[in-house]
């Protein structure tokens, strides 16, 4: 879990965060494993000491993942992954502790994910990898706006996105994680 305090320029704001990731898969041949993905999301966001925004995505989806030997123990992989989404976002909430909107939001992406494993031991590997180098999502979002002086209303919207990880700031979205075999 993150949780990060900001002190400038708002001194009473504060964010904490929550990303998991699971992977469960099978090798159909030697360093080619598919498998399905799992992940949670949630953010929460105070001003003030209360809580300002809350988001939430579920995601579960397949994998492909291939390896290639670089040296004993470490490999090079290419993961291609696709997922389906589902989320909720309730930003702006009043004094009171009720919220000005609620978003639905459902899609699918596909990405490209390179990374690095490292064998600690027969069970264990050890992966750096950079998450959606390449991807591509489509989102179909619902918005109820209530608690609002005006009288409640929704909207609906679409959005495709294509979008590349290669910036300037490319260390920073690295990831770090443990994979576990079991079995044979």
């Amino acid at each position: 879990m993150y949780s990060a305090k900001n002190t400038q320029p708002y001194p009473n704001s504060k964010n904490e965060s929550l990303y998991t990731n699971f992977l469960f898969g099978k090798a159909v041949k030697e360093n080619n494993v598919v498998g399905v993905i799992l992940s949670y999301n949630y953010s929460n966001n105070y001003y003030n000491n209360n809580q300002d925004t809350k988001n939430t995505q579920y995601s579960a989806g397949v994998f492909y993942r291939k390896y290639k030997r670089l040296i004993k123990d470490l490999y090079f992989f290419g993961e291609v992954d696709a997922l389906y989404h589902h989320g909720e976002s309730t930003p702006g909430y009043t004094q009171n502790g009720n919220y000005f909107s609620r978003s639905i939001s459902n899609g699918g992406s596909v990405s490209f994910i390179p990374g690095i494993s490292y064998a600690v031991c027969k069970r264990m590997q050890l992966e750096l990898l950079m998450p959606n180098i390449i991807g591509i999502s489509y989102s179909h979002t619902k918005t109820d706006y209530i608690n609002t002086p005006a009288p409640p209303s929704s909207g609906e919207g679409n959005s495709f996105s294509f979008n590349t990880n290669l910036n300037a700031n490319l260390l920073n979205s690295f990831g770090i994680g443990f994979k576990f075999l079991l079995g044979k």
